[in-house]
């Protein structure tokens, strides 16, 4: 099979040939469909632990010792790393795992699986009061799911701090009240203006510029606090999945207007390196993986 991996520690990923791995007792074996990639995985090909890719959906090939047999052919949508290729394992329940209804697309799953629940965790873990003000510094995918989820979620008022105009846009419509440009706005004195000088109750950090965690300080109240929204939060499971899967088939959002790019996995390579790049307009690229080949050996002659 092939996969997007680190070849050796310290060498560029690159496309790989690799065999198939065996499901193991309580794995099972997931042939992949699609997956997103986000900045996360920039810095695992930098040298952090884990393979690349964390955010995919497939459908389960085979199943290891222990696991029952009805898993086969169920469409699955899975967190957790070294999803960029064409099979993968992956523990068959309590880690990352779920079935996905027949009402919920491929597409829509890839959020599931990352960036919807990981904003939907930031804004419950900052906690805004009723009516409070949050400012969510960075539009990307999580921090567009954070401005979702503190919106609709919470019935926060958000302050989106975003230089980026495709993003800008994309946060009102996910409910931000206001966008701040940080390249032509002190964002820390029309924080102060927008709050009528008292400061935001709460900020979520969902970009690490050191200029947003100052600005972030800054226009804070006395009795704030900030969030960081981290692309792996803790305790991860399938009931994150299981949740964001339910906010998304009851029509309170829809994560796939954060696709900018697609791509098809022969060029996964080039969407990687256009992300790391931070190429304007980029924010989540999908890679769709082609389908399985057909045994022509097993099908009727004419």
């Amino acid at each position: 099979m092939k996969a997007f991996a680190l070849p050796r520690s310290g060498e560029p990923p690159a496309m790989i040939e690799r065999p198939v791995p065996e499901p193991g007792a309580g794995q099972v074996l997931v042939r992949t469909t699609a997956a997103l990639i986000c900045a996360w995985d920039g810095h695992l090909a930098a040298g952090a632990p884990g393979g690349l890719g964390h955010e995919a959906v497939g459908v389960v090939e085979a199943v290891g010792p222990g696991v029952c047999p009805s898993y086969a052919g169920r469409r699955v949508g899975v967190e957790g790393h070294g999803r960029l290729a064409e099979f993968f394992r992956a523990p068959a329940a309590g880690a990352g795992l779920v079935a996905l209804p027949d009402t919920i697309t491929d597409h829509q799953a890839l959020y599931a699986a990352g960036a919807l629940p990981t904003g939907l965790a930031a804004a419950e873990a900052a906690g805004p009061p009723p009516g409070g003000s949050v400012v969510v510094f960075g539009q990307g995918a999580v921090g567009l799911s954070a401005t979702m989820a503190a919106t609709r979620l919470r019935g926060a008022r958000v302050i989106a701090v975003e230089p980026e105009m495709k993003r800008q846009r994309l946060a009102l419509r996910f409910g931000a009240d206001v966008v701040v440009d940080p390249a032509y706005e002190d964002t820390a004195e029309r924080i102060l203006e927008l709050t009528g000088g008292a400061g935001a109750d709460r900020a979520i950090m969902a970009t690490a510029s050191p200029a947003a965690a100052a600005a972030a300080r800054a226009g804070l109240a006395e009795t704030g606090k900030i969030t960081y929204a981290r692309c792996r939060p803790p305790r991860s499971s399938g009931a994150r999945l299981a949740r964001a899967l339910r906010l998304i088939d009851e029509g309170l959002v829809d994560p796939t207007v954060i696709t900018t790019h697609e791509f098809p996995f022969h060029r996964v390579d080039e969407a990687f390196t256009r992300l790391a790049a931070g190429e304007l307009g980029m924010i989540k690229p999908v890679v769709l993986f082609p389908g399985p080949a057909r045994d022509v050996s097993k099908e009727p002659r004419p």
